[in-house]
């Protein structure tokens, strides 16, 4: 630690001082900076050595160009020239060198097969440097040496044919990172196919367009090589370019000749030549060899001038009608130019790349099938089907994005869904059928009305499940079937509580007593039935109540009459009334509500006592009525209006407490005043 602060910090100063003194040292960077900062600083001195270089440039300028490259190993020969590799001193670059062969030199030949010779490798030359394309080798330089033999410097390319990648699918997946070879070398067409169109746009058919004349770079680039027959469409006025009106004679590769070329009509060399040959390398693409081959030179002559090639098995559908267009016989039955061809290849890319999708989904389309068939219904099974009815979803719908107009793709998605939809109609989800049914591109109109059936069918289940729920609801009408159990048992614990204090004061009960007290009821009863009539028909639950209420009634009534009728005394009668009591809420407590079994068991008790003691009966008939009440109150209380009266009673509590404890709420200062604010008060 320092005294100024950490190491880091001292180190940020002394940048920062350092800064400061180059920016006064240099006021053109300062005013830059300042001014424009988005031009770029040039620096002020050359590097060391820069002299020497430019004495040494001057020195080259003086040689010719053959001098001026220090030439190296033999990069390949051909039926015309040899390919050197050299060293091109002005820029310290290696380049490739095409040169005459020495068998064709001017010391060893005449003078015109030398001229012949010359004019061919430079017209080569002067047609590849006036394309200049990505796709296309660049041309450095041209000249002629001592003994007037071209000298063509142009871009060395390390890479390999195209036809050694074609032959060897495992390099192209180690050297270029790929597991889709086909797929790479289609797209090696398409960059032929860029460069061969932007010829034809110069007005250049090349002619002799085959995988031996593309070369690919170490790193995937694409080059198109060898326009040495290559025709100008145009008279060129320099006379560098070959013009085609002289094209008479027979020229190209006849494994991949286009049948125009072997009739020797000049007009008949058109562009679509061209992408007759780019067809030829498509067809080889997938067929393995080129589309003319034979055991002899008529045999291969027949193929070209017929153009009816025959296509393997298993060659793509898509790909082969693309070839079959590209290699029809008449050129006008072709593609009209590269762009359309290479627009076709880049469809079919892009369809393959849907089925590969598609192909994929179909593997999950058949498990799912599979799992459907030969599983039982149950909770595992239903979760791998809609597992696999999303993979299916995911790759058919995927392939669909790429390309919509994909048919595999659409019907494996609508066979999966119909597949899970019929198991769903099977067990019972019509819901979950109808949703699905909604995916579908099309439908079988049955199966539309099979799904609408389902549905109204799962509707109309659904509203009886509901209605039966609302009738069993418990808690439907409490409010009112409580204020009922309370009038019932609050009438009943007070009529036998004036009776009994009426046999205190040395009185009896009649039956005529019984029977107005039963009417009165009845009447009371019916009053409150018709008031509440709607709340009480509402559910299952309460209309069962009212009925239980009216045949205990109807029973009473019964009683009442029969034991008149045989002389029985009328405290018997009241004590069957409490048998009858007993078995009405025995009947409450199985269908209704359990805790009346207690009632009913209290019921019991009492009927028995007042077996033996009539004196009794008429007490403890309003007892039980009293307990019923209590019951009633405690079972049938909505919930809210019990938590309303647990809130009151806690007020009532609270505010007792504190009167209790001489608590008393203090009084509010006066506002404005220093008496309020005193610290007395």
């Amino acid at each position: 630690m320092t005294a100024n602060g950490s190491p880091e910090q001292d180190a940020e100063i002394d940048a920062s001082q350092t800064l400061e003194a180059r920016i006064e040292a240099n006021l053109d960077f300062a005013k830059t900076v300042e001014q424009r900062p988005s031009e770029t600083i040039q620096p002020k001195r050359e590097p060391v050595g820069a002299a020497d270089a430019l004495a040494r440039l001057a020195e080259l300028s003086k040689k010719s160009l053959s001098q001026r490259l220090i030439s190296g190993a033999t990069l390949g020969e051909g039926g015309m020239g040899v390919v050197r590799l050299a060293e091109q001193v002005s820029l310290g670059r290696s380049v490739a060198v095409k040169t005459l062969r020495p068998s064709e030199d001017a010391r060893d030949s005449s003078v015109e097969q030398t001229a012949y010779a010359a004019l061919r490798a430079l017209r080569e030359a002067w047609v590849t440097g006036s394309l200049e394309h990505p796709n296309i080798v660049p041309i450095y330089d041209v000249d002629v040496d001592e003994h007037g033999a071209p000298v063509i410097v142009m871009k060395r390319i390390e890479g390999r044919p195209w036809t050694a990648l074609l032959e060897d699918p495992d390099l192209v997946r180690e050297k270029f990172s790929t597991q889709d070879p086909v797929e790479w070398h289609l797209r090696v067409l398409l960059s032929v196919c860029n460069a061969v169109h932007f010829a034809h746009t110069k007005g250049i058919i090349h002619r002799d367009l085959k995988p031996d004349n593309v070369m690919i770079g170490a790193f995937g680039e694409v080059y198109v090589l060898d326009w040495g027959i290559a025709v100008s469409v145009a008279p060129d006025p320099t006379g560098r370019l070959p013009d085609r009106a002289f094209a008479t004679e027979i020229a190209g590769t006849p494994n991949y000749m286009a049948p125009e070329q072997l009739e020797q009509d000049p007009e008949r060399l058109t562009p679509r030549t061209d992408v007759y040959l780019i067809g030829a390398m498509l067809y080889e693409l997938f067929a393995g060899q080129p589309p003319h081959c034979g055991e002899n030179v008529q045999q291969i002559f027949a193929s070209i001038i017929q153009s009816k090639i025959e296509y393997p098995q298993g060659f793509p559908a898509e790909a082969k009608a693309i070839a079959e267009r590209a290699l029809a016989r008449r050129p006008e039955d072709r593609f009209e130019d590269a762009a359309a061809l290479k627009a076709a290849i880049e469809a079919y890319l892009q369809h393959r790349g849907s089925r590969r999708l598609a192909f994929r989904a179909r593997k999950s389309l058949e498990r799912l099938l599979e799992l459907m068939t030969t599983e039982p219904p149950s909770a595992d099974r239903s979760a791998a089907v809609f597992n696999l009815l999303g993979e299916c979803r995911f790759g058919f719908r995927a392939a669909l994005e790429a390309w919509p107009d994909n048919s595999a793709a659409r019907q494996g998605l609508d066979k999966a869904l119909v597949a899970v939809i019929e198991a769903e109609l099977s067990g019972g989800d019509a819901l979950a059928a109808q949703a699905l049914a909604r995916e579908l591109s099309s439908i079988d109109p049955a199966l539309t009305q099979r799904i609408e059936r389902a549905v109204q069918e799962r509707a109309a289940e659904d509203e009886r499940l509901r209605k039966l729920a609302d009738d069993y609801d418990m808690q439907a009408g409490t409010r009112t079937r409580m204020a009922l159990g309370v009038a019932m048992g609050l009438t009943w614990t007070v009529l036998p509580l004036i009776g009994a204090l009426v046999e205190l004061r040395g009185g009896s009960v009649s039956y005529r007593a019984i029977g107005v007290a039963m009417a009165g009821f009845t009447v009371f009863g019916a009053v409150f039935r018709y008031w509440a009539r709607e709340s009480m028909s509402r559910t299952h639950v309460n209309r069962g109540l009212s009925a239980t209420m009216a045949v205990q009634l109807v029973v009473q009534f019964m009683l009442l009459g029969a034991a008149s009728t045989i002389g029985l005394a009328p405290q018997r009668v009241m004590t069957l009334f409490v048998l009858t009591w007993t078995l009405t809420k025995l009947l409450v407590a199985v269908w209704v509500e359990r805790w009346f079994i207690t009632l009913a068991a209290l019921d019991a008790l009492c009927f028995f006592v007042a077996s033996g003691a009539p004196s009794t009966t008429l007490w403890l008939m309003s007892l039980t009525n009293l307990a019923f009440t209590l019951a009633v109150v405690r079972l049938w209380l909505p919930q809210q209006d019990r938590a309303r009266i647990q809130e009151r009673r806690a007020e009532f509590r609270a505010r007792t407490r504190k009167l209790l404890l001489g608590v008393t709420q203090p009084e509010p200062a006066a506002q404005g005043t220093d008496e309020g604010l005193s610290p007395e008060n």
